[in-house]
C-alpha cells in the first residue's frame, strides 16, 4: 500500500507539472499572436507609406518631366510620362 500511495503522489505531481508547462506554452503562444498582430499592423502602415511615396514620386516626375531632360545626372525612376523633345 505504501508503494501505491507514493506512485499516486508522483503521478499527481507529474500531472500538475504537465498542466503548468502547457499553460505556460499557451500563454507564450498568446503573447506571440499579439506581437505578430501588432507587427503586422506596423508593416501594413509602412507599406501604405511606401506606396504613397511612390505615388508622389510618379506625380512629381510626370509633372516636371521636361525639366529632368537637362539634368545629366538624374535618372527617372518612377515617372511614366513620355518626354516630349
Amino acid at each position: 500500500m505504501k508503494i501505491n500511495l507514493s506512485l499516486w503522489f508522483a503521478l499527481i505531481v507529474q500531472l500538475v507539472a504537465l498542466v503548468w508547462y502547457i499553460s505556460g506554452l499557451v500563454h507564450d503562444l498568446d503573447d506571440l499572436k499579439e506581437q505578430t498582430s501588432a507587427q503586422q499592423d506596423i508593416i501594413d502602415l509602412l507599406s501604405e507609406d511606401v506606396n504613397d511615396l511612390w505615388t508622389f514620386c510618379t506625380f512629381t516626375e510626370n509633372k516636371w518631366a521636361e525639366a529632368y531632360t537637362s539634368d545629366m545626372v538624374y535618372e527617372r525612376l518612377c515617372g511614366t510620362k513620355e518626354i516630349v523633345e
